[in-house]
């Protein structure tokens, strides 16, 4: 999270909400952010298993980007759960 926030800094952009949360069976979205939530401040620990909603979005005036993955926090990093074509789409 930290290092993502750095590299749109070099750009001039910042974001003030999370870029990530928990999901997953038995593990319910909490609007009262007591689950991991990929945002300054949380000191969340991720372990293996944990599964997240990653979305990395910026919303400009008259344009935007999003770029939203199911991640799986695995042993030895990460593996993305969705398979989809990993294409840019400009609408204009």
């Amino acid at each position: 999270e930290a290092s993502w926030r750095k590299v749109i800094e070099r750009h001039g952009l910042k974001k003030e909400s999370r870029i990530g949360y928990s999901i997953g069976v038995a593990y319910p979205p909490d609007w009262g952010e007591h689950t991991i939530s990929l945002r300054p401040g949380d000191t969340t620990i991720l372990k293996p298993g944990n599964v997240l909603h990653s979305i990395l979005g910026m919303w400009m005036d008259g344009w935007g980007i999003e770029v939203s993955e199911t991640i799986l926090v695995t042993e030895t990093g990460c593996e993305t759960l969705t398979n989809f074509p990993r294409d840019i789409h400009v609408k204009a």
